[in-house]
């Protein structure tokens, strides 16, 4: 048996162990839907969804994991567990559980290409039986708690479900933890539940990526393509993971171009406008900004307060209106911080016997609060500014007058003193070695262009000044 294959059996073998150490229960709760294993060499990583959960997994289940990993790979393959970037969690079911639907049938194939299969995700065709999945449960539509934070990606989710020859092209853009790809698993659901015998296809741009490489390599790409044909509604998550990989950008934009021939949609999502993805093509970028495009915000305080009393009614666990207040007021970010509070305060309340008041929260959160905190560094702001505009860092730190340079380093001051509260000295320092009244009036300077509406050119293009620094903020802070 080939390496790679052990290691998938002993993977799976783990995870059964894993559940059933810990219980069933236990094992959704903290693993079913919010963890993804992988074996990497001699590592075994463990992926979570939230700083919440990584805490909790690391204070309970950290020696059962490298008790399990022991016995089914060696002592020397050591346990590393992290927060997954972006919204790449996808649940690794159970060994009980088997993957939601098969491949494409390959009848679906032309007869030229049978021969040559690179698997993807299903495809799933929408019937007129409430349909069934095995594994974790898709998004619902009905679970997305809306309000002006996020109204317009509802409603656009709404009317790809109902209107669906109204819009080809919609991107949904949020930070990571807020809804994207909610949005894409409700709409996949939507569509499947209301038999229309409409064909939808979600996988995230990782993965796209992945397959279409491997056909490259295998040289199947004829299979690749095939797959996609027929195909009504494609939905792509976190788009922007094409960003320097030319040759997966033309040959998703040649898929794009083959659905809206046929009539199909394509949904994206992504953590920034699609003017702001400055190194996808110029073509994909249009297609996208000719489409709709949705903003979702960060919750507002009534979005995160139906969130987490709906949460905890799931968890079953009771919450007193202090502590959700506490909850609301403190974990203002993402849902997914909202939820893991929950999750937290749920598992507390039942090992304790015990109801959840205001100073049990804070008992209970205060350190998961205090371990989760996100400091800000230079480094972290210099890297998405350097990211963003396609500079070096040598480029902020240096003596270059050009307005192509001098206006990302103002902006790396101005978001180093809001984000990171630094000293004007340190700042300074940092950005070759300026002094403070330099950062001073670079901060002066900002501010007053926020003020006056000021576009900053990015990309070939003129963004808003407000707009660029509400997504620089949100990635700095996502780092």
């Amino acid at each position: 048996m080939p390496p790679a294959d052990r290691d998938e059996q002993s993977l799976h073998a783990l995870q059964q162990a894993l559940q059933d150490k810990i219980g069933t229960r236990r094992y959704r709760q903290w693993f079913g839907g919010n963890a993804r294993f992988a074996i990497e060499r001699d590592t075994l990583l463990v992926q979570v969804a939230s700083p919440y959960l990584l805490n909790w997994i690391e204070r309970n289940y950290r020696t059962t994991l490298k008790d399990l990993c022991t016995v089914h790979f060696g002592p020397q393959v050591r346990v590393v567990t992290s927060v997954a970037s972006g919204d790449a969690i996808r649940d690794t079911p159970p060994a009980d559980v088997a993957a939601a639907d098969g491949v494409v049938t390959l009848s679906e194939v032309p007869a030229d290409v049978v021969a040559e299969t690179v698997p993807l995700p299903s495809v799933a065709r929408s019937t007129a039986r409430d349909p069934k999945t095995r594994g974790r449960r898709l998004s619902r539509l009905s679970d997305f708690v809306t309000g002006p934070c996020n109204e317009l990606a509802f409603a656009a989710a709404r009317q790809v479900i109902d209107q669906p020859d109204d819009l080809s092209t919609v991107f949904i853009q949020a930070n990571i933890g807020n809804g994207k790809t909610h949005l894409l698993e409700a709409i996949q659901y939507e569509l499947r539940r209301a038999g229309a015998g409409s064909q939808t296809l979600l996988m995230t741009a990782d993965q796209f990526t992945s397959y279409f490489m491997q056909a490259m390599s295998t040289r199947t790409t004829p299979s690749f393509r095939a797959r996609f044909h027929g195909i009504d509604v494609l939905l792509l998550d976190d788009i922007d993971f094409l960003e320097n990989k030319k040759g997966t950008q033309d040959e998703l934009l040649q898929i794009m171009k083959r659905l809206e021939q046929q009539g199909g949609q394509v949904i994206v999502t992504s953590n920034r406008h699609p003017r702001l993805l400055t190194r996808m093509s110029e073509e994909l970028v249009s297609r996208f900004q000719a489409g709709l495009v949705c903003r979702v915000e960060s919750p507002s305080e009534s979005v995160r307060r139906e969130i987490v009393q709906r949460h905890a009614t799931r968890q079953r666990v009771t919450l007193s209106t202090g502590a959700v207040n506490f909850i609301v007021d403190r974990f203002s970010r993402n849902v997914r911080e909202l939820e893991g509070a929950v999750n937290v305060l749920a598992v507390w309340s039942r090992m304790q016997q015990r109801k959840i008041g205001t100073t049990n929260a804070r008992e209970v959160l205060g350190r998961l609060e205090r371990d989760c905190l996100k400091i800000i560094r230079l480094t972290d702001v210099e890297q998405v500014v350097c990211e963003t505009f396609g500079l070096a860092q040598q480029d902020l730190r240096g003596t270059s007058k050009k307005q192509s340079i001098t206006r990302p380093r103002m902006l790396a001051m101005y978001l180093a003193r809001r984000l990171a509260s630094l000293p004007y000295s340190e700042i300074g320092e940092h950005f070759g070695k300026r002094n403070h009244s330099t950062v001073m009036s670079a901060e002066r300077r900002i501010s007053r262009d926020l003020e006056t509406g000021t576009f900053v050119k990015l990309g070939g293009e003129q963004v808003p000044l407000k707009e660029l620094l509400l997504t620089l903020e949100d990635r700095i802070k996502a780092v």
